[in-house]
């Protein structure tokens, strides 16, 4: 029982005292570096409009900056893409701040004319670049040197990610660069200017009328979209996390405590019935029911205080190692090794009374028990016929010890549903595991094998014509070729709205296609659009509703449209609504402009492709799909090594479970089994015939838990709501039948260690009559 509470505690302090670590971090961090409330990307707006913003009633603090997204060459040739991102100095009153790493700050007049950046640790660490040391960014078609004197971060890079596109961060092709912002407005040619504008609002303010009046004041100035914090990738991702966190506090615990409660109160509920004649002696001395029920509870309260003590101390390790790896794969730089008094006193305090509720729950039996009663011997269980008798063909099948088997079973129906309670719950916790794993794998296999099928994303520095894909196509190597125009759009539908990627592609495309809710690829339509089921399901768009889109490029003027939506799109990765390239070329009054190519390549020629891809002018990146897959499965290590402890206390909470349950059994039933050994029986044919009787109440446990646990692991999964991505609920057959053979081993193990206490059976001893 101890080792079940520490489990509990285990998990439960971890995931609580995790959640509140990130939480706290999280929050510091945006209060120290002035987290943006919104957004406002325009082409381009003069310096001086921050007074006009600064005006509005109901605004904070507002910054001007210019943020864009830029090639990068690398030492090896290679390209990358860097998110551009200027920084007025001083910044002490700036909005959205960046915090140090490593290294210095960069100057706004450095000496020697040099232009010095900033990178984020992710893109430092994946690059193997130093301090001092110096990359090419190429801007307005000119090739600019650029010195690294530091990494740092901001509220808004936790998690960067490059577009609704991007399933992961790959900081080996992208990654954020901060500059001065004197120095990013010569390198990018716009003196005086800038293109976004970040506000943040005075607490209770109007943020709706504030929000219409900076819109209206940079709309002369090519305002393209506006987004609130919500809406921020990286806040968005970070918050998804938190809540995926925050229920499993709540999910995990839930089950342990159900378990621990119940084996707790079989204990008491045993102990009390064995003991009936010292509480009638007690009481016939002058102990009182209350001072009764309090000694058995007892038992229960130190348990669950010495649990909680151990699970405390384990839980703290656990947890700031765990909250450490996530500060770090969220670019959090806050301690987390602190410890929180809050979440120490719940964990204590729901241990000590979930022992305490169970103890005196158990316990209550001994009302019913008076003095002159207790001194009789128990009187025996009342005789109950098994439900398999009820089919004469079938009993008639089993041998005798079978018939004991079931006709004990059906005696005790509490510790048969206790047993059975136990037995489901551990093998329901397993299914949930390996539904996690499955799941993992469909959507890696789905993805990358159907939904996905080139090899190479090349992505342009701007739009160009889809003549310009010839020198692309006749590179040695290239087997196919399909250009598309990723175009960032704004869609509204009955007064709301939000930001997507719409994707253009041929209406015969072949190597990225939507999907259809039974998972089958969906054929590019040539008029109207495919909308993503997450865009539809947040503005409420049906089948044959019309939308309207607003391009939001960021270069030329906006334009916008009505589409027809003619699906809806399910791909697991990704948010991008899907239309034909003539239809968004219609959209920017343009044509035949491309922003990009896929490519199916041959596989031998890969590496030479790479390197001639890498010299041709106008390219910003080149995304390869196995180095993304290799990413996806990078990032999902942790959840995949989360699995395998969840598999472990699923083990362990099944073994705990029938190890006390057959224990128990064994100490309530000694003279009955010493009776047999006298007549006749040998020891291991009596540790046979205990088995036998855990075997039915294991099964029945294992068919219960099956669809309980899928039950479990869909309504989880239903309450988890990420932006990026869409995981299914998926179990393999295969999986089925390593729950039930694992479900198996835990029972077999458990009852092999109880049942070694058969061989201290001292036959004499227990055979002398003691009523």
């Amino acid at each position: 029982f101890f080792n079940v509470l520490l489990t509990i505690h285990r998990y439960t302090f971890r995931e609580l005292r995790m959640q509140v670590n990130l939480e706290h971090s999280q929050d510091v961090f945006y209060a120290d570096n002035n987290f943006a409330d919104h957004y406002f990307y325009v082409v381009k707006a003069p310096e001086a409009i921050i007074k006009q913003v600064e005006s509005v009633d109901g605004v904070k603090l507002v910054s001007g900056r210019i943020q864009k997204d830029i090639p990068l060459l690398k030492d090896d040739g290679e390209r990358a893409t860097v998110r551009l991102t200027s920084y007025p100095l001083p910044m002490e009153h700036e909005v959205n701040r960046i915090q140090i790493m490593d290294g210095r700050y960069f100057e706004k007049h450095p000496g020697g004319g040099a232009f010095e950046v900033m990178v984020d640790p992710g893109f430092f660490a994946a690059n193997q670049v130093t301090f001092g040391d110096t990359l090419d960014i190429i801007a307005e078609n000119h090739k600019y040197p650029v010195k690294i004197v530091g990494t740092a971060t901001g509220p808004e890079f936790t998690y960067p990610i490059k577009d609704s596109s991007s399933l992961i961060t790959d900081f080996n092709t992208f990654g954020i660069m901060m500059m001065p912002h004197n120095q990013a407005q010569k390198v990018l040619n716009l003196p005086g200017q800038i293109n976004q504008v970040i506000v943040q609002f005075v607490p209770g303010a109007d943020v709706d009328t504030a929000v219409e009046s900076i819109g209206t004041i940079l709309e002369p100035y090519g305002n393209l979209i506006n987004l609130p914090r919500q809406d921020q990738s990286s806040h968005a991702i970070l918050e998804a996390k938190l809540e995926g966190i925050s229920k499993m506090a709540g999910f995990l615990p839930g089950l342990f405590l159900l378990v621990a409660a119940a084996i707790q109160f079989v204990l008491i509920s045993r102990m009390v019935k064995a003991q009936r004649t010292q509480i009638g002696i007690l009481k016939a001395i002058g102990y009182n029911n209350s001072q009764i029920i309090m000694h058995f509870s007892s038992y229960t309260l130190i348990v669950g205080i010495l649990g909680a003590a151990l699970g405390v101390m384990l839980g703290i390790a656990m947890a700031s190692f765990f909250s450490h790896m996530f500060a770090i794969y969220f670019n959090l730089p806050e301690a987390l090794g602190t410890v929180n008094l809050q979440v120490i006193i719940y964990s204590i305090v729901l241990a000590i009374l979930v022992s305490l509720l169970a103890g005196i729950t158990a316990s209550r039996a001994v009302l019913k028990i008076s003095p002159a009663e207790s001194m009789k011997p128990s009187p025996p269980l009342n005789s109950s016929h098994s439900i398999l008798e009820a089919w004469a063909w079938l009993w008639s099948k089993f041998d005798t010890s079978w018939k004991m088997v079931f006709r004990t079973i059906s005696r005790n129906h509490l510790r048969l549903m206790v047993t059975m309670l136990g037995v489901a719950i551990a093998v329901a916790l397993l299914l949930v595991s390996m539904v996690a794993r499955d799941s993992i794998a469909f959507l890696m296999t789905h993805h990358f094998a159907e939904e996905i099928s080139y090899d190479y994303m090349v992505i342009f520095e701007k739009p160009v014509k889809e003549s310009e894909l010839l020198s692309i196509s006749c590179i040695d190597g290239v087997q196919h070729l399909e250009g598309f125009f990723a175009l960032p759009v704004e869609m509204s539908f009955n007064g709301k709205s939000a930001d997507d990627l719409l994707q253009g592609q041929t209406t015969n495309s072949t190597l990225k296609l939507p999907a259809a809710e039974n998972g089958s690829s969906l054929q590019i339509p040539e008029q109207g659009m495919i909308i993503s089921q997450k865009t539809a399901s947040k503005l409420g768009i049906k089948v044959g509703d019309t939308v309207r889109v607003e391009t939001a490029l960021g270069i030329g003027e906006s334009h916008s449209s009505e589409l027809r939506v003619t699906a809806i799109n399910h791909q697991l990765f990704g948010t991008e609504a899907y239309a034909s390239i003539e239809q968004v070329n219609r959209i920017m009054q343009e044509s035949s402009l491309v922003s990009g190519a896929m490519l199916l390549v041959d596989e031998s020629k890969a590496a030479d492709l790479e390197k001639d891809l890498a010299d041709i002018p106008g390219i910003m990146s080149i995304q390869s799909r196995q180095d993304e897959e290799e990413n996806v499965i990078s990032l999902l290590g942790t959840s995949l090594s989360m699995i395998g402890i969840m598999i472990f206390f699923a083990a362990l909470l099944g073994f705990v479970i029938i190890f006390n349950s057959v224990l128990l059994s064994f100490n309530e039933r000694k003279r009955e089994l010493i009776s047999l050994l006298a007549t006749g029986f040998t020891r291991r044919e009596v540790s046979w015939l205990l088995f036998k009787e855990t075997i039915p109440q294991a099964i029945i446990g294992i068919l219960v838990g099956m669809p309980a646990g899928r039950l479990l692991v869909t309504i989880y999964f239903n309450s988890l709501d990420f932006d990026m991505w869409t995981i299914p609920v998926i179990i393999y057959p295969s999986s089925f039948l390593l729950v039930a053979a694992g479900g198996m081993v835990f029972v077999f193990a458990g009852q092999w260690f109880a049942n070694r206490s058969i061989k201290d059976l001292d036959i004499v001893e227990l055979l002398k009559n003691t009523d």
